[in-house]
């Protein structure tokens, strides 16, 4: 068995609070007396672990699992530690798993106090009274600390970690605790809650699309996606309040390993803040009316979408739309009409859509496809309408020598009639191929106004897509700025000659499609 020791080091909560006021590195402390500890006592250190964070489980620790892995192996002849729960404050599982590894590999445990020797039974009887002791504390100090950020939102004040955007935290003056002060990012946020409540048909989708339009980006300086829109349209601290319990804290058991959630809560408390509210009462009050009235499912309110192609794609044997279902675990689309057209995963298809999304922004953006732009179908339209206003006036000009001429006896009744119906007639046609000619620009206009819209938009879809979780906010994304996609695949997963899927997209552009 190797003779030679380690140094396992760990912040605790306390330790963190601690250093957050201002109190010396605890880590380098202990650094310090273990290793002293060990040259007092002739132990040879072969390694130091540092664990940065403080995590209450042994997954949570990347250094802890290191050791222990390392203690199972013999590696080491003992561990020194400054207290026994600096090893293990989980839950008994957690405690086991390192009780076990010390005993099975004859592993000694050094503290300033003690050493522990597995293998003896009142050292491991006290061990295991220790590790029991120091998670009944834990759990006491937690009671604590949950009972003291509960009452500072009931007082108003910021309960800590990372602020909201829109607002940078500061440490209340002679009190404890933090407030929110507005930053650069505020008025961002006001124009966010402005452009949403001001304009009925504007939805997160749209509004997500108009700020990455405007220039406007988040936080990290990216471009927005809606799950960020959504967040600070519901956050209530915009409105001046502190909320408690907006996340919960929730543990799953997956394959014998626990994990952390924080789903959203929709019963927790509010709580007036301190800080200055960025937006009214009655602008909050109206952003939430119109989240919960748009507030729809495509599919029943008992389910959740799935795929994100839902009513887009298109199959290109028979025309109809097509469907998705599991199987072994993957999703896929099909076309249940049975048309003969081959299946795709739906993550292979939504490779393919960005991809084609890529090239066609590419294509589209490029100084050839520019100039290929009905820019000169503009230019020919407006000159077509310049000449027929222009005939249209000189018209108008000679009926109105008509007149000049039976006023002076040139025209006689009878030749002043015709001459003004053949006139009226000719303007008459001209005029309708004026209006023709009007519409055909202005729906031109309006076709290139869309045209240089959709490119940021298309930019913002690319840039997000892969980062929108929910399947429905991605569907809500693609259908602002395609039309549909018509899906043809011939050969199957085990072809030698690979996938021949293809997608023709439709964009939101009148007879357009790539």
């Amino acid at each position: 068995m190797s003779t030679q020791y380690c140094i396992y080091l760990r912040k605790s909560r306390a330790d963190l609070e601690a250093e957050a006021r201002g109190e010396a590195d605890v880590l380098v402390t202990h650094r310090k007396t273990l290793l002293s500890l060990a040259e007092q006592r002739g132990y040879p250190i072969g390694k130091i672990y540092e664990e940065i964070v403080s995590g209450d489980t042994i997954a949570d620790r990347p250094q802890m699992q290191q050791l222990l892995s390392e203690v199972e192996a013999r590696r080491w002849h003992g561990v020194l530690v400054m207290e026994i729960e600096r090893l293990a404050r989980g839950d008994s599982i957690d405690q086991g798993i390192v009780t076990r590894a010390f005993k099975f590999s004859g592993t000694y445990i050094v503290t300033p106090a003690k050493i522990f020797d597995p293998n003896n039974y009142y050292d491991e009887e006290h061990l295991e009274f220790d590790l029991f002791m120091s998670r009944r504390e834990y759990k006491m100090i937690n009671r604590r600390l949950q009972a003291g950020r509960l009452a500072a939102a009931r007082d108003g004040r910021w309960l800590g970690g990372k602020a909201p955007f829109g607002y940078d935290s500061q440490k209340l003056h002679r009190e404890k605790g933090f407030s929110l002060v507005p930053n650069a990012d505020a008025k961002t946020v006001q124009t966010i809650f402005q452009l949403f409540v001001d304009n009925p048909k504007m939805g997160t989708i749209r509004l997500c699309h108009r700020l990455n339009e405007l220039g406007y980006r988040s936080a990290t300086g990216k471009l927005f996606n809606v799950g960020i829109i959504k967040d600070i349209l519901q956050n209530p601290v915009y409105a001046g309040f502190i909320t408690w319990g907006r996340r919960g804290e929730v543990k799953i058991v997956k394959n014998g390993q626990v994990s952390l959630t924080y789903p959203r809560n929709k019963d927790y408390q509010v709580f007036q803040g301190r800080h200055e509210p960025l937006i009214s009462q009655d602008v909050w009050n109206a952003a939430q009316a119109k989240l919960h009235a748009r507030s729809f499912a495509p599919v029943p309110k008992s389910k959740q979408l799935q795929n994100p192609l839902s009513g887009l794609l298109i199959c290109g044997s028979c025309g109809h739309k097509m469907q998705a279902r599991p199987q072994a675990g993957t999703r896929y689309v099909f076309c249940h009409h049975y048309c003969g057209m081959v299946s795709s995963r739906i993550d292979e298809v939504e490779e393919a859509l960005l991809l084609s999304l890529r090239h066609w922004l590419v294509d589209y953006q490029a100084p050839s496809k520019a100039a290929a732009q009905p820019s000169g179908d503009q230019a020919t339209l407006e000159a077509s309408l310049q000449k027929l206003n222009a005939e249209i006036a000189a018209i108008e000009e000679q009926r109105a020598r008509a007149f000049e001429l039976v006023e002076t006896g040139v025209y006689t009744p009878e030749l002043f009639k015709e001459r003004q119906a053949i006139l009226s007639s000719r303007r008459d046609a001209l005029a309708a191929a004026a209006d023709q000619t009007r519409a055909l620009l202005d729906q031109l206009l309006r076709d290139n106004q869309t045209r240089q819209a959709l490119i940021p938009r298309v930019q913002s879809v690319i840039e997000t897509y892969a980062q929108t979780p929910s399947a429905e906010d991605k569907n809500a994304m693609l259908r602002s700025i395609i039309s549909k996609i018509v899906y043809n695949k011939t050969t199957g997963v085990y072809s030698p000659s690979g996938s021949d899927l293809s997608l023709t997209i439709y964009p939101l552009i009148p007879d357009t499609h790539y």
